[in-house]
C-alpha cells in the first residue's frame, strides 16, 4: 500500500514535467533544430531527466546522424568546469580563494604591481581581476602561444582594484591551469579529468583538438553563406586557453554535468560547494551578460564560473553559454525548481540566445497556471 501511495503521489508531478518538456520542445526547440545541421537536447525537471533528443546530422557533408554520444565544443560552457576544478583545489587545502596568485605563480607579472599582488583564485573565477575586460583574447585568435601572452599581461592596464568591478577574460581565467600544475603536481586537464569527468561518468568528455577530431563520432561545425549552412575547418585556437574554452562533451556528458549541478552527486558536489559556485560574487549589467530585455528579467550577476539571475521574481538561476566559430551550446538551471536544460548545436542558429529565457518563463508560465488550479479546486 505505501508503494502504491508513493506512485500516485509523484504521478502528476512527472506528468507535468514531461508535458512541459514536451511543449518546450515543440514549441522552440523544434523550430531551431529545424534550421541547424545538427543538434542536441537535454531537459530535466522536478529532478528528474523527462527528455532527451538529437536532431540531424553531424555534418552537410556526412549524412551520419547525431546520436546522444556525438561530441560537440561546448566552448565558454568550459569555464564551469574550471570553477569546479577550483572549488576542489581549495576543498582539497592546497590552495585558498584569498591566497595571491603570485604566491604560487612567481613569474606572473601585472603592470600594477600592488594589484597584481592582490589578485587571488576567486578574482580569477569571478571576473573580478580588475583587468581590461578581453584582455589578449585577440591574440588567442591570432593564435599566439598561451604562456607567451600571459608574458605580456604586464602591459595591461587595469580599469578598477581586484574584486572591484566586473571584466570577461579568457586569458586571465585561464591562469586557473597554471595553479593547478602548481599546486597539485597535475595538469589541469589530467586534473579535470580525474576529479569530474570520470567519477561523474561524463565518458565520453575530453579536451583539445585532437582529441575532438580523432574521434569519428564529433560534429563538424557550420557556418551560414546566406543560402545554406557550410562546413567549415574546426579551429585550434581557443582550444589553447583549456579552462576558458576547451572541453568537447556529448549530450550524454552534459546530462551528467546538469545533474551533478542540481545536487544529484554529492560524492564530487557537496551542498556548500555548488551554492558557493552558484551565488553572485558581482553584479553584472544586462548587456555584459549579452541578455535582451526582458521585463521578467531581475538582479543579474556573475558567479564562480556562472552567470545568475533572477527571473519574475525568482532568484537562482544560473546559466552559460559557450559560442566558437560554427558552434553554439547553452545551458541553464535552477536548483531550486531542480530544473534546467541544455542544449548544443553544430551551427549558429538564429533566436539560440533567447532559448534560455524561453525555457525560464515556459517553466514559470506553466507551473503557476498548475498552482492557480490547485487552488481553485
Amino acid at each position: 500500500m505505501r508503494y502504491l501511495l508513493i506512485v500516485l503521489m509523484l504521478s502528476p508531478l512527472t506528468a507535468r514535467a514531461e508535458a512541459f518538456a514536451d511543449r518546450f520542445e515543440k514549441q522552440f526547440v523544434q523550430p531551431i533544430a529545424a534550421q541547424a545541421p545538427g543538434a542536441a537536447l537535454i531537459v530535466v525537471d522536478q529532478g528528474n531527466v523527462v527528455l532527451q533528443k538529437v536532431y540531424g546530422t553531424k555534418s552537410n557533408n556526412d549524412l551520419s546522424p547525431i546520436t546522444n554520444d556525438t561530441l560537440f565544443r561546448i566552448a565558454s560552457i568550459s569555464k564551469t568546469f574550471a570553477s569546479a576544478a577550483a572549488t576542489l583545489l581549495v576543498e582539497d587545502e592546497v590552495v585558498q580563494w584569498n591566497t595571491p596568485l603570485v604566491a604560487n605563480l612567481q613569474n606572473l607579472k601585472f603592470k600594477r604591481s600592488d594589484y597584481g599582488r592582490e589578485i587571488n583564485l576567486h578574482h580569477l573565477m569571478s571576473q573580478t581581476t580588475g583587468l581590461m575586460p578581453h584582455a589578449y583574447t585577440n591574440l588567442i585568435e591570432d593564435n599566439m602561444p598561451f604562456k607567451r601572452i600571459v608574458q605580456r599581461l604586464d602591459r595591461v592596464e587595469f580599469v578598477c582594484e581586484p574584486g572591484e568591478c566586473y571584466g570577461y577574460q579568457n586569458v586571465v581565467f585561464s591562469l586557473v591551469a597554471d595553479l593547478v600544475q602548481a599546486t597539485a603536481n597535475v595538469d589541469y586537464e589530467t586534473f579535470v579529468t580525474n576529479r569530474l569527468f570520470k567519477p561523474l561518468a561524463m565518458n565520453r568528455a575530453s579536451f583539445g583538438m585532437d582529441s575532438f577530431l580523432d574521434d569519428e563520432n564529433h560534429a563538424q561545425p557550420h557556418v551560414w553563406n546566406g543560402q545554406s549552412w557550410k562546413p567549415v575547418g574546426t579551429t585550434q585556437h581557443y582550444y589553447r586557453i583549456a579552462p576558458a574554452a576547451g572541453v568537447n562533451a556529448s549530450i550524454g556528458d552534459m546530462r551528467q554535468w546538469l545533474l551533478a549541478q542540481l545536487g544529484q552527486n554529492p560524492e564530487v558536489f557537496q551542498e556548500d560547494m555548488l551554492e558557493l559556485m552558484h551565488t553572485g560574487a558581482i553584479r553584472t549589467t544586462r548587456h555584459q551578460a549579452h541578455y535582451k530585455y526582458r521585463k521578467e528579467l531581475g538582479d543579474i550577476y556573475y558567479g564562480l564560473g556562472w552567470r545568475i539571475f533572477e527571473f519574475g521574481g525568482e532568484p537562482g538561476f544560473i546559466h552559460h553559454g559557450g559560442y566558437v566559430r560554427g558552434m553554439r551550446s547553452e545551458m541553464v538551471f535552477s536548483r531550486n525548481l531542480q530544473t534546467g536544460m541544455v542544449f548544443l548545436t553544430n551551427s549558429e542558429p538564429a533566436g539560440l540566445s533567447d532559448l534560455i529565457f524561453e525555457f525560464v518563463e515556459l517553466h514559470r508560465e506553466l507551473y503557476q497556471a498548475s498552482a492557480s488550479t490547485a487552488v481553485g479546486r
